[in-house]
């Protein structure tokens, strides 16, 4: 296969966000009327993917798609990230949001055809090979793969491994041991406040986590809290007017691995990566108010540090 040089390959979803404004969510039996429907692309992977590609790293996504988003693979091909996609007939991933004018937010997942990407082998059904990720700075995996991530994390070992399981971690009764051989070879784990504590229900111990060098605890608007084995450190949010907040996490790790891959200091990073989200909760959509690497370091400065 050609050699591919890539700033971070990102491994993770695509899917398509439809986002209900409603009056208000109603309790069970009942009912609330719709003052606005807007559709966007979405994914944990492709988001960050996306937002990785705007803020200038030459970047690689390994995802699947169904045969419904032909239109989605031709926008990130247009936009320049190289694609390892595998196509599989049926539909692609939907994500379903309802949200009040307050700003509270429920969702829902059809999994559609991106849970099959657990079972993919990353040579044979992705190109993926270790001269591939040999020549990356980055690897970052979304979401909870766990089988295709064990693979991708031992042909990573002692590459730069970002890894943020996100909403997958709440099929989580009890902690797999296929995560903790996951997180052996990662260096930094991102994880957002409500995650921890659903992992910590589940017997996970962040103490003893078993791998990662970095713990990276974003919290909203309160910011970011970054845990090492020498120290804990907090770092403010970056004020913005929030429409949206969906998609701000994807924001966040694109940011923060930007910077790193850039020779910024851990907590220069994670400041720069909270710069990063404030521009995405601007709008509706993930990928709707992408900024350019400029202006998230001018936006950054504004971080009292």
């Amino acid at each position: 296969m050609e050699k591919t040089e890539l700033d971070v390959l990102v491994i993770g979803d695509t899917a398509i966000d439809g986002f209900y404004e409603v009056d208000k969510i109603p309790k069970l039996n009942n009912a609330s009327e719709v003052s606005g429907f807007r559709q966007f692309y979405g994914g944990m992977g492709a988001n960050t993917a996306v937002v990785a590609r705007a803020l200038g790293l030459r970047t690689g996504l390994v995802s699947v798609i169904g045969t419904d988003a032909e239109d989605y693979r031709m926008y990130m091909q247009n936009l320049g990230i190289k694609l390892f996609l595998k196509g599989i007939f049926g539909d692609t991933t939907k994500s379903i949001f309802f949200k009040e004018p307050d700003g509270e937010l429920i969702s829902f997942f059809y999994k559609g055809v991106t849970e099959k990407l657990s079972d993919l082998d990353p040579e044979k059904d992705l190109e993926i090979t270790k001269d591939v990720i040999k020549d990356v700075g980055c690897v970052y995996m979304a979401r909870t793969y766990l089988n295709l991530q064990k693979k991708i994390a031992s042909m990573s070992r002692g590459k730069f491994l970002v890894y943020n399981p996100g909403y997958g971690v709440f099929k989580f009764e009890e902690v797999p041991e296929t995560f903790y051989r996951i997180l052996k070879n990662t260096t930094v784990l991102v994880l957002n406040h409500h995650e921890l504590n659903h992992l910590k229900k589940a017997g996970f111990d962040q103490r003893a986590s078993l791998g990662p060098k970095v713990l990276i605890i974003t919290k909203g608007s309160k910011g970011a809290s970054i845990y090492t084995k020498e120290t804990e450190i907090n770092v403010p949010a970056c004020k913005a007017e929030a429409v949206d907040a969906s998609g701000a996490g994807d924001a966040f790790n694109a940011g923060f691995i930007a910077a790193r891959l850039r020779n910024y200091e851990l907590y220069d990073s994670v400041r720069i990566g909270n710069a990063t989200a404030s521009f995405i909760v601007e709008k509706w959509g993930c990928q709707t108010n992408l900024p350019t690497w400029d202006a998230v370091l001018k936006r950054s400065e504004s971080i009292q540090q």
